[in-house]
Formats: structure tokens, sequence, C-alpha cells
């Protein structure tokens, strides 16, 4: 369904008012991987690690230097602009920062309503019934409709963005960092329904993080992402723990003991 050909992509290193440009930065290098129906792929990484560029190219939103991204057959950036509008409405997102994704001044039945009206024709009162229905989805009420961004707490918010992201039935959900802005018992709960979400919907998820235990509990499969590369993979993500690598071991190291007491006080 998606498959990522040897992308590299580059920031910087040109010029401007004739000043010299700084030399361009390397975010990815030859970056490729293929997702398969029904199928969640973790991509594990540090900040900086090329993850969060890597879901925006996957989403059309920013070109990369060089390689392909095919969706469904569909090259995203060499095809027509008429087909690739065929491909937005299975391609979809959930952001880090639940807040900023939303405009403030809208009811969230006027969110979750949004791809509905650009992709389809319907009544207000069908609308308002879908919108109540992908609200009660999600764990919220139809009446939590009328509220706005701010009357939400941001586990809640960010219900609100994945019943966004569910309303046209996509193929494939980028998530970008989803829980990483919420605390521990909201994380959990929000992995609880996007596991739901795709095992009922036959959902399939680009699942960015820097959190090996979120990972281990959402995803078939993993890519842990270094300095712009795919330096590690694993169809068995419950094994990232024991994996010797460099690069997950200081992942794995980043895990806080639940217990205050066995955490190393910080030194500084």
């Amino acid at each position: 369904m998606l498959r990522v050909n040897e992308l590299s992509h580059a920031y910087g290193g040109g010029r401007w008012r004739g000043s010299a440009g700084s030399a361009a930065a390397n975010v990815l290098q030859d970056v490729s991987f293929e997702l398969e129906p029904g199928c969640c792929l973790g991509v594990l990484g540090a900040s900086g690690a090329g993850k969060s560029t890597l879901g925006k190219i996957v989403l059309g939103l920013q070109r990369p230097s060089a390689g392909q991204v095919l969706f469904d057959g569909c090259d995203l950036y060499a095809s027509r602009r008429r087909d690739i509008a065929g491909v937005r409405r299975n391609l979809q997102a959930v952001f880090q920062d639940c807040y900023s994704a939303v405009n403030p001044l809208m009811t969230a039945e006027a969110i979750i309503g949004e791809p509905l009206r650009n992709y389809e024709r319907l009544s207000a009162s069908e609308l308002k019934r879908r919108t109540g229905e992908l609200l009660e989805r999600v764990g919220l009420s139809a009446a939590d409709g009328s509220k706005r961004p701010s009357e939400f707490s941001g586990g809640q918010l960010q219900r609100v963005n994945i019943a966004r992201a569910v309303a046209l039935g996509p193929k494939l959900i980028v998530l970008d960092e989803p829980i990483s802005s919420l605390d521990r018992v909201h994380q959990v709960l929000i992995l609880d329904l996007l596991a739901e979400l795709k095992a009922s919907l036959g959902l399939s998820y680009l699942f960015i993080t820097h959190d090996i235990q979120a990972a281990m509990a959402l995803c078939d499969r993993a890519a842990v992402m270094d300095s712009g590369r795919i330096v590690y993979r694993t169809d068995d993500p419950s094994s990232l723990l024991e994996a010797k690598h460099e690069t997950v071991q200081r992942l794995a190291s980043a895990i806080l003991p639940e217990h205050p007491a066995l955490r190393v006080p910080w030194e500084g």
C-alpha cells in the first residue's frame, strides 16, 4: 500500500541576498520501507533522527530532495494533481500537539466534520449524525460536539483529532508522536483506542515515536532511525528491549523506572 524508495532530504545549502549559505543538512538518507494494509509500522528515533520530516514527506507536505513515495501505486511527487487528489482522503494524520492541530474557534463537531464536508455531500442533519457517531466511536459523547478545543483536556482533544482522522475511512493514518504530550494514563488510553480502531476499521498506521514501550504496545513491525537513516529493523517489536544495537539501547535507556526512587538523579 505504501512504498518509500531511497528517500533523501536536506535543508539549507542555498544562497540568500548574495551571502554564502550554510552547508546542506541531510536529515534523511536513502530511507526505504514498505507498509502493508492493516499493519502498523513504528518509526522510532531520538529527537533529530529525521522521523517527523519522513512523516511530512509521506503525507505529501514536504517534497523530498530525492526518492519516491508510492501510495496505492500513485507517486505523490510525480503524478498529476488530479490523481493525487484522489489519494488524499485515504491518507490522514494525527499530530503531537492536539491544540495547534485544530482551529480554536471551531467546535468539535465542525472540526470532525471538515473532511466530510470536503469529500462528501451530506445534509446538515446527516453531517451532525455522522460527527456524533464519530465522537462516540472515540470515547466521547455526541453532546461534546458543541464544545470548543479549550473546553477539552489534552487527552479528550486528541480523541477529537483521531475522530477527524478516521472520518473518511482512510487506508493509512500517519501518527506523529500522538501521545508524547499526554500524561501516562492518557497515553495508555489513546494507545488502546488506536489499537481498537486499527482492528475494527482495518486501518494501517505509520507510528512515529521515540517511545519504545508505545511501539511495543501498538506496532506490528518497527524501524529505528539515527541521523536520517534506518539503522535497525524488526518484525517483532516486543523484542526491542533485548536488541543489542547501540541506537536501540539508547532509546531503551531513556525509559524511566515506574517508581521515582529508582530513577537516577540528574546532575547539571
